[in-house]
């Protein structure tokens, strides 16, 4: 669940963000898997020309502006998270 549980607060953080930058409906937001060499390493996240990759060996979020270039990062280890942990 400790998996589950990160991917809900790295949506929240993704969806927070795009609210900042000026988003507005977010039921649009397209999220995609990441696979490299056969192998899950994160997911991308898309709301028209705003785009979040969130990379989960490295433990960050990186944030693309409208023109494509990278804007900021942001590091996954401090999220707030809502799930319980299993014990």
């Amino acid at each position: 669940m400790q998996h589950a549980d990160l991917l809900d607060a790295v949506r929240r953080q993704v969806r927070e963000v795009f609210k900042k930058q000026g988003a507005v409906n977010l039921d649009d937001c397209c999220e995609t898997i990441l696979i490299r060499d056969g192998f899950y390493c994160g997911r991308c996240f898309n709301f028209g020309n705003r785009r979040a990759i969130w990379f989960v060996e490295e433990k960050v979020i990186k944030f693309y502006g409208e023109d494509g270039e990278f804007a900021a990062s942001l590091g996954t280890d401090n999220l707030p998270r809502t799930g319980s942990a299993v014990a």
